[in-house]
């Protein structure tokens, strides 16, 4: 594998460990806990595969920024990345947060003030994805609104998509989760849900302004970034008709469905639905972490 696909790679694997590390306990925070050891089990794992992935990532990117695989492990090299690169100490910035987080897991009880630890933990590593893409990268005195914008996009897609893990766990337990669990957690992330929609749409069309630019726009179909933005709107519009299906129909069709004592058609229905949204959510974030190593139109 080059050394480009491999950041990729690894890129794909932190964000989705990343999402899973920190929407999964926000959402046992609103919702009916999907399953108190499993989740706390996943939870970690996740943080500790994140925490991987960004070691592995720097020396990906070492590699990359050098010229091959042999500097990834020349101290200078790997030296001079960490030290004076936003890139890398954000690596190790990740990396550390998420140990941390795995951290707190395993060694305090479990309970709400365990959780909320963990959680800042892993909030702290998701933000540090905008020094590894397009986010640190603008100057001037709008510099901190992009940056800003690429953190608050990179906690609303880990708060949309950790809580499709969420579901994805009830629905794998549905034998041993009351139905009427599930409905109630459906009806309270619709507030959640559609902050983090908002949240992503906004963000998303701040950090496009930033990296198109004025003169850029004739170029989005011309560009390698630009198709993978176009494919990554493809996949956000379907995850946004999901989204609006489950809880504009199949969410009053589980509730009503539990007052009459057959939620198993309406439950079969929400399994794939949900299911579908997740496939595409993992594929976006795919997309993402191709775009990062990619030039932006403002950049050409």
């Amino acid at each position: 594998m080059s050394v480009e696909l491999t950041v990729v790679a690894l890129r794909w694997l932190q964000v989705r460990a990343a999402v899973v590390a920190l929407g999964l306990p926000v959402f046992q925070t609103y919702a009916d806990d999907p399953a108190p050891g499993a989740a706390r089990w996943i939870t970690g794992l996740a943080g500790f595969v994140l925490a991987i992935g960004a070691a592995g990532g720097l020396l990906a990117q070492t590699a990359m920024m050098a010229g091959g695989w042999a500097a990834a492990l020349d101290p200078a090299a790997l030296g001079y990345v960490i030290q004076f690169t936003g890139l890398g100490m954000a690596h190790i910035v990740r990396a550390a947060l998420g140990l941390l987080g795995v951290a707190i897991l395993v060694i305090a009880r479990d309970g709400q003030v365990t959780r909320t630890a963990a959680v800042v933990a892993f909030a702290g590593a998701t933000a540090s994805f905008a020094w590894s893409g397009h986010g640190a990268t603008s100057e001037g005195a709008l510099g901190p609104v992009h940056l800003i914008a690429d953190i608050l996009h990179a906690l609303g897609a880990a708060l949309w998509l950790g809580a499709l893990a969420g579901f994805c766990l009830m629905l794998s337990r549905v034998s041993r989760t009351p139905v009427d669990a599930m409905a109630r957690s459906l009806a309270r992330f619709a507030t959640i849900g559609t902050a983090a929609v908002v949240t992503l749409m906004i963000t998303g069309l701040i950090n496009t302004a930033f990296l198109v630019g004025a003169d850029g726009v004739t170029r989005i179909a011309s560009s390698t970034w630009g198709l993978l933005l176009l494919a990554k709107l493809a996949l956000f519009g379907l995850m946004l008709g999901l989204a609006a299906y489950n809880r504009f129909t199949l969410t009053p069709s589980l509730a009503k469905a539990v007052k009459r004592g057959q939620p198993a058609p309406s439950l079969r229905r929400l399994r794939i639905s949900i299911g579908a949204e997740m496939a595409a959510g993992v594929a976006l974030l795919g997309l993402v972490a191709a775009m990062g190593v990619q030039m932006p139109p403002a950049a050409m």
